[in-house]
């Protein structure tokens, strides 16, 4: 009994090192070393403003996985248009649900991704919708 309970105890100290010790990618390897994918180009642009909403586009980074990429407007998952440069680039472009018109709104674009080497970056965004005129 004596033996079992010792035994049981020794992995316990590990638990805070392995807890703060090296990441794991989406793809469940270990993350030694990883550049995060970059989202730029954004249209509208951050902190712009517009008439009405209604479509959006950004670039990702030739080191994005496009398989990765989650969108969000106003807290609404969109369902993206990805198309692949010659540079390795991606094109992103979505739709939200439907427009958003009313003038003082200011619209929250949120990227989620994960690069190829396993690295995750999150980008936010806003445009405001300003009065029609």
């Amino acid at each position: 009994m004596r033996f079992e309970t010792i035994i049981a105890c020794l992995p316990l100290p590990l638990v805070p090192v392995m807890a703060s010790g090296a990441a794991l990618s989406h793809h469940g390897g270990l993350i030694l070393d990883c550049t995060p994918p970059l989202f730029f180009e954004e249209s509208p642009a951050n902190d712009s403003s517009v008439e009405i909403f209604d479509r959006f586009s950004f670039t990702a980074s030739d080191n994005t996985d496009g398989a990765t990429l989650k969108i969000w407007v106003d807290g609404k998952p969109v369902a993206p248009t990805i198309t692949p440069q010659r540079s390795g680039r991606l094109t992103v472009e979505g739709r939200p649900d439907a427009p958003i018109d009313q003038p003082g709104s200011r619209v929250r674009i949120l990227v989620s991704g994960f690069s190829k080497d396993g690295c995750e970056r999150s980008h936010a965004y806003y445009v405001h919708v300003r009065p029609k005129g």
